[in-house]
């Protein structure tokens, strides 16, 4: 019988261990090719049009960008300086196993086409970024800052405002109560996570039907030993309560990957100003492409309102 009990344990462990794994350190690839349940039925023809606009993004200039975190970590950018020329730049956060350009590059050329110049950052462990582990912003937003700085190199005396989509979102929302350049006039977060330890429930609640907690607290001693963070460490309502600049929460209201809900406690939590805008029919990440004409004119009228340097220039 003992025997029996250690091997079962024994197999738990590892069974936690490989979820550990699979979320932190090597998570699925979806397939871009097929449809996608927690995208929504918008997801192959978002996918189309990601495929042509970056393209499109292609011919505009760019050059690299290289930050150094911390803990040594180096990561790396690229900016996209707007041809027209332009003070205000758009620092741009990606989601969870994504990239910039996986992320943004509809949006970083709906940004260009606004006026804007456009930084698109790659988190720790991520694209071509360092890093053996996703930090689910708890990590990454302390690293935002140094986008933060790289941006102001490449264009002193101007405006950044921090655009972040899922797990990109959460960051933003993160770092939304850390110390930032007095030039950041704005976030605009868009289906970000209250917390890593809620989104970990929810899916646990919509694959399994319920929350395996013992099988959770064992992934996150993994997290905490080996990652060096926990799946409860930051909550994103926490730290909007202590937000120092206006922030527009975007959520769709069919969004089955990061709940609807959560957006509404963030947005009431959230002590700056702040905007709200949730897109009807829009599934997770899919606001832009669900409404691009409506969505850019919510986000450049953020923009304008915050924007001192839009302000004199008109």
């Amino acid at each position: 019988v003992i025997g029996i009990l250690l091997a079962v344990t024994a197999v738990f462990f590892i069974a936690c261990y490989i979820g550990f794994y699979m979320l932190v350190v090597s998570p699925p690839r979806f397939d871009l090719n097929k449809p996608n349940a927690l995208m929504g039925p918008d997801f192959p023809a978002m996918v189309d049009r990601l495929h042509a606009d970056l393209k499109k993004l292609s011919q505009y200039p760019s050059e690299p960008v290289t930050v150094v975190t911390d803990d040594g970590l180096k990561l790396f950018g690229t900016f996209y300086p707007n041809p027209d020329g332009a003070k205000i730049t758009i620092v741009c956060l990606h989601g969870y196993s994504s990239s910039g350009r996986g992320d943004f590059g509809s949006r970083a050329l709906g940004y260009l086409q606004s006026g804007y110049n456009v930084l698109l950052a790659n988190h720790r462990h991520h694209a071509k970024s360092e890093g053996k582990y996703i930090g689910f912003g708890v990590l990454d937003r302390k690293d935002v800052r140094l986008w933060l700085e790289a941006a102001n190199a490449r264009i002193p005396n101007g405006e950044i405002f921090i655009s972040g989509v899922s797990m990109g979102g959460a960051t933003a929302m993160q770092a939304s109560c850390l110390p930032m350049p007095e030039n950041v006039k704005g976030i605009i977060e868009d289906c970000g996570y209250t917390s890593v330890k809620e989104e970990f429930e929810f899916q646990c609640r919509r694959v399994v039907r319920f929350v395996p907690r013992l099988t959770l607290k064992v992934i996150d001693f993994y997290m905490r030993k080996i990652a060096g963070y926990g799946i409860d460490e930051v909550n994103s309502v926490d730290c909007v309560k202590n937000a120092n600049i206006p922030i527009m929460f975007i959520h769709g209201d069919s969004d089955n990957f990061v709940p609807t809900e959560m957006v509404y406690r963030v947005y009431e939590a959230c002590r700056s100003e702040k905007e709200l805008y949730v897109v009807p029919g829009a599934a997770h990440a899919m606001a832009e492409f669900k409404n691009p004409a409506e969505y850019y004119d919510r986000v450049n009228a953020f923009i304008y309102k915050y924007s001192d340097l839009l302000k004199k220039t008109k």
